[in-house]
């Protein structure tokens, strides 16, 4: 994974290898992504880790600096963009499969969603 060997024995070692691992079999698997990829899923991996960690620690103190806010802010927007880059995130939220799914049922309703119900 690295060009030294570093070993991952450690919790958060385990949680890096993990979500590489996990990213990479979500991305095609290792033989079928390119270098490239495999740059950002470390990339996202090393975020993933870091916010978990100050989520964490949120946790525990219940409080956080401006400062620790807006830097957590900018790397899960840049977790985000790496994520989208190069395939991992789905901007719209999974949904149950319904008829209105159905290219023929948006058709047939003249190309246009269905109205949704207000809710009081």
């Amino acid at each position: 994974m690295f060009a030294e060997r570093v070993p991952a024995d450690t919790p958060r070692g385990r949680r890096f290898v993990d979500l590489v691992n996990r990213y990479t079999d979500d991305c095609g698997g290792a033989d079928r992504i390119s270098e490239a990829t495999r740059n950002h899923i470390r990339r996202i991996a090393f975020l993933q880790c870091v916010l978990e960690d100050a989520e964490a620690e949120y946790v525990k103190t219940g409080s956080t600096t401006l400062d620790e806010r807006l830097e957590y802010q900018r790397m899960s927007n840049t977790q985000s963009r790496l994520m989208k880059k190069i395939g991992l995130f789905n901007a719209s939220p999974d949904r149950d499969v319904d008829e209105y799914d159905d290219p023929l049922a948006y058709a047939e309703r003249g190309g246009s969603r269905p109205h949704r119900e207000r809710l009081e």
